[in-house]
């Protein structure tokens, strides 16, 4: 397995898995039911236009979504069951060209109520125009993080077995990506979803 791959098997689940935020778990967010993507959705569908949702996808994918809205519009007036369907047709059509806007792959629409506690919270935030608590709890479980992770390595550092060496050896590397991921984060270097 090559390092980025070991890195990301290693950080990816301590940073999103709610180590650093709370205690649930999701990637599901914008694909959620009930997310800010299928809101705007809805309200595109309620007002036959498109201008709701247009800024959920790259420039590159209006033409691909005009198409997938104008069928859908013919489609939902037949009745009741093919506006479902055209409806459910238009809501992952936008979310998968979003998901690849992000570079993240495409796995279908999420339950409404799916999305994480980190990314309601955040929702939150911005609906009331307030984020000094979640700063707040984010830098604490940041610094929660980074004590536990430093102790686990320091913990290790005089590792008599071969056994021993190589869990010191996971949790340094755990330690010093996850360190070098925040920084990143923090910086605007971040790449990916």
């Amino acid at each position: 397995m090559n390092t980025s791959r070991k890195t990301k098997r290693i950080l990816i689940p301590a940073l999103i898995s709610g180590t650093l935020l709370w205690s649930s778990f999701s990637f599901a967010h914008c694909d959620s039911l009930d997310g800010p993507v299928i809101e705007d959705a809805r309200e595109a569908l309620n007002e036959q236009s498109l201008k709701p949702v247009l800024k959920w996808v790259g420039t590159e994918d209006e033409d691909q979504l005009k198409i997938a809205f104008q069928s859908t519009m013919e489609v939902r007036s037949l009745d009741p069951k093919a506006r479902e369907l055209a409806d459910q047709f238009f809501f992952e059509t936008l979310v998968r060209l979003h998901r690849a806007t992000e570079g993240a792959p495409y796995t279908g629409l999420q339950p409404a109520g799916s999305a994480s506690v980190a990314a309601k919270a955040a929702d939150k935030a911005l609906a009331d125009g307030a984020v000094d608590a979640l700063a707040q709890k984010l830098g604490d479980n940041v610094t929660k993080f980074v004590l536990t992770q430093f102790h686990k390595v320091r913990k290790g550092a005089d590792a008599e077995t071969v056994a021993e060496g190589r869990e010191f050896v996971e949790n340094y590397v755990r330690y010093v990506h996850s360190i070098e991921e925040i920084h990143n984060i923090i910086a605007d270097e971040h790449v990916g979803h």
